[in-house]
Parts: C-alpha cells; sequence; structure tokens
C-alpha cells in the first residue's frame, strides 16, 4: 500500500459535518497525511474548535472553512468554489454531514423532522456530489466518500425517517459509481456504513440508551479505515461497534427473523412509550374499531 503522507500531500479534501464526530476526526487523520482541508459545518463555533485544534497539532496545514448548511444547494456552490479558489484545487469530497431521526415510529414522525432528516442526509449527500462533480473531473485523480449508515442496511423500528435517509444514500452513491465508471472513471466513489461511532449524533432523551449501550468505536478508528479505503479504491466500508454483525445479518437473515430481532432491541431499550400513546390521525380508538370489524 502507498505511504498515506505521499499519497494525500497537497490533495484538498472537501469534509462536510466537520465540527465534530467523524468529520473532526477525517480532519485529523487528512491533515496528518499532509492535505490540504476545506471544512464546513452548519455550527460556526464547533467548526472553528476543529480548525484551531488541528491548527494546533498541524500548523502547517492549508485549511479553509466556511460555515454552511448542507442542505441549500447554492451555498454548496459557493463554498465548494471558494475552497478552490483558496486551495488551487478539490480532489476528495467527503459527503459526511447528518443529523438523528425522530427514534419514533412513522405515525408520531412529523412530516418537517422527516423532511428536515432528509434534506440534511440526503440532500446534502446529493448537492456536495453533484456540485462537486466539475471539479473533480478536472483533476487527474479524484474520489467522492457518502457516508450512509449500518442503517442503511437494516431498518430497525423507531427509525424510519433515518434509514430512509441512508438507503436513499446508498442507492443514490451505488448508481452514482456505476455512471462514472462509464465516462470519468478517474472519480473513485466510496460508500461508508459505520455502525456504533461514538459520536454527538444521538441528542434526543429517547436516543441515550442507545447511544450509550452501542455507540461505542472511537471516531479516529472510522477516520484511519476511510483514509484507507481511499488508498486502496474500496468501493464500500462496514465498519464499527456491530457493523460487521448488521451486514451478515442483512444479507442471510429473512426479513421476518430480521424484525423479530430488531424489535425485541427496541423493548430492551425501553423505546416503546410513543406505541401506546394516542397520536393525531392514529389512536388507539382506530385500533379498537378495527379488531371489532375483525370479529
Amino acid at each position: 500500500m502507498a505511504n498515506p503522507k505521499e499519497f494525500f500531500a497537497h490533495k484538498t479534501v472537501v469534509i462536510s459535518g466537520a465540527g465534530s464526530g467523524i468529520g473532526a476526526a477525517l480532519a485529523f487523520e487528512f491533515a496528518a497525511h499532509s492535505a490540504q482541508l476545506a471544512l464546513c459545518d452548519i455550527n460556526q463555533t464547533a467548526l472553528q474548535e476543529t480548525v484551531s485544534a488541528v491548527k494546533s497539532r498541524y500548523p502547517h496545514t492549508r485549511i479553509y472553512a466556511q460555515p454552511m448548511d448542507v442542505s441549500h444547494e447554492q451555498q454548496w456552490c459557493t463554498f465548494l468554489a471558494a475552497s478552490e479558489a483558496a486551495l488551487q484545487n478539490i480532489d476528495i469530497v467527503i459527503n459526511n454531514a447528518g443529523i438523528e431521526g425522530a427514534s419514533a415510529p412513522v405515525w408520531a414522525t412529523s412530516q418537517e423532522t422527516l423532511e428536515r432528516v432528509m434534506n440534511v442526509n440526503f440532500y446534502g449527500m446529493v448537492h456536495g456530489s453533484k456540485a462537486s462533480l466539475p471539479f473533480l473531473a478536472q483533476r487527474p485523480w479524484a474520489a467522492i466518500v457518502n457516508v450512509s449508515s449500518v442503517f442503511g442496511l437494516i431498518a430497525p423500528p423507531n427509525t424510519a425517517d433515518y434509514c430512509a435517509s441512508k438507503f436513499a444514500i446508498r442507492g443514490y452513491t451505488e448508481a452514482m459509481r456505476a455512471e462514472l465508471s462509464e465516462i470519468f472513471p478517474h472519480i473513485q466513489v466510496h460508500l461508508v456504513h459505520p455502525g456504533g461511532i461514538n459520536t454527538q449524533i444521538a441528542r434526543l432523551q429517547e436516543s441515550q440508551q442507545f447511544k450509550q449501550r452501542f455507540l461505542t468505536t472511537p471516531p479516529s478508528c472510522l477516520a484511519k479505515r476511510i483514509a484507507n479505503a481511499v488508498m486502496r479504491n474500496q468501493a464500500r466500508l462496514v465498519y464499527g461497534n456491530q457493523a460487521s454483525m448488521v451486514n451478515l445479518a442483512s444479507r442471510l437473515l429473512p426479513l421476518s427473523w430480521l424484525n423479530k430481532i430488531l424489535a425485541k432491541q427496541m423493548l430492551d431499550l425501553q423505546m416503546t412509550s410513543e406505541y401506546y400513546q394516542d397520536h393525531s390521525g392514529l389512536t388507539r380508538a382506530h385500533k379498537k374499531s378495527n379488531v371489532q370489524e375483525d370479529n
């Protein structure tokens, strides 16, 4: 395998969601390999903290940083143009930014929440991928890395909004890889399915038991795996706590078995309170009337 410092030296790596978690770890990883960084995050304070921390450890790293909402296509266009102007080239784009879902069943998840999750997680990746293609096509070698999730492989209860966005990333990225291989084969396309990575994405009270039990793998470990995957042109990376087991289960188990296993985990995590409450458009009265009709 090539030496990472030789491979990434002077290449510009664009990283969304760089203010914390996986994005911040990726900034440190590529700075360690002498890459230039173009960083964005919706949280300006967190973004600046990442920039300061990277500069403190790797003072010679060239960094362009700009707060940005990835769900806005025009902001992507402006950010990438400014990044190229500041750093002269764009070689790698990592669409990492993401938010958690409602941690509730579909009937208890608002349309507003669903649209926000899709806008950030899915359309943020779409805008980042499409807007970067004209820049990447000009380079002799380039790469796009799209971060999905193990919830782009399986769909546990209470994650329909989040899974919808992560399954969508998977489908979009696999299709884009096939398309680019025909016309721009020098642009590598990578799909990442992180398992339980210890980040701050799980902020809701309903998610805390899940976070404590499953989100245990350090982001720095995933960042190293991503850098290696790019160097080796590994199309798919599944890594993190329980990721290998989830990947195997998604391929081998019948869906009915998988549903039962995932439902039991939800019960163990005490994430069922919404199932016994009335919601707009769906109440326990509906269930009673249906039972009476069946009888």
